[in-house]
């Protein structure tokens, strides 16, 4: 009897994991997502990276980072998808890092009604941070993600 209880408490434990993990990817489909976001990138700029950024909402505002390192020169097409947000977040795009006082915003993202796709072509190619401002909310239970691609300028001699 006292070897079955680690095994049942293990079962336990992973299942609520299993279920956990399905609830997310159902919220977040972020292979579907990408896959339409790559759109934006069409037909002058090819596929990079990509970035997908997972949150849960709290009742208080969060702020996550993500650096994006440029080559100098280079041309670029920032892209984001907002479908798989419960509420509306905040993008921008700045110049520095958090916290930095020489940080300088280049970049807000402008939120239009019925659209979740958005793109972004930075004038000078350098590194730069985009910072996902997250709302507080009452119900702690929301989750959601955003879709960063980054392509570059496909030029031909």
């Amino acid at each position: 009897m006292n070897k079955i209880i680690p095994h049942i408490l293990l079962l336990l434990i992973l299942s609520v994991i299993s279920i956990a993990a399905i609830q997310v990817t159902e919220e977040c489909d972020a292979t579907a997502l990408k896959k339409e976001l790559k759109q934006k990138l069409k037909p002058d700029f090819k596929y990079d990276s990509s970035k997908t950024t997972r949150f849960t909402y709290k009742n208080k505002e969060q702020t996550k980072e993500i650096e994006i390192p440029l080559y100098m020169g280079e041309k670029y097409r920032f892209a984001f998808n907002t479908a798989g947000l419960a509420e509306g977040i905040e993008i921008g795009v700045y110049s520095k890092p958090t916290g930095h006082r020489k940080r300088e915003l280049i970049y807000k993202l402008e939120k239009k009604e019925g659209q979740h796709l958005y793109s972004f072509d930075p004038e000078k190619s350098k590194k730069m941070y985009i910072t996902y401002t997250i709302p507080a909310v009452e119900e702690e239970a929301l989750r959601g993600c955003v879709i960063f691609l980054l392509g570059y300028k496909v030029s031909m001699f």
